[in-house]
């Protein structure tokens, strides 16, 4: 299941907010964002999870939210603007949670 369809629509009207967007006809533009950085930070952290098993992270959907306003802030600039791979902070979000691993059912 997609990062955007997990989260509630006051969730995701948190991430508009976060975003700085009050407009709507770029809803899917930005559900389609959030569902590929949502999978970038999950494989970033753990190739064996999925979205889901970090829904109860808060850090997890901060990264989703500093990142996607990365990639919506700065969609369509050219190869010769310096832009880092991830906002700030996400890095820092990763390795935390890399460390601190994720419990599940089947891992406790």
């Amino acid at each position: 299941m997609n990062y955007s369809e997990l989260i509630s629509k006051e969730q995701y009207g948190q991430i508009k907010i976060y975003l700085k967007v009050d407009i709507d006809y770029e809803d899917d533009l930005i559900k389609e964002m959030l569902d590929a950085v949502a999978l970038e930070l999950v494989d970033a952290i753990d190739t064996s999870k999925t979205p889901a098993d970090f829904m109860e992270e808060p850090r997890y959907h901060l990264a989703v939210k500093k990142q996607a306003k990365e990639e919506y802030e700065h969609r369509g600039l050219s190869a010769d603007t310096m832009r880092y791979s991830l906002a700030n902070g996400v890095e820092n979000i990763i390795h935390q949670l890399r460390v601190k691993g994720v419990t599940t059912d089947d891992n406790p």
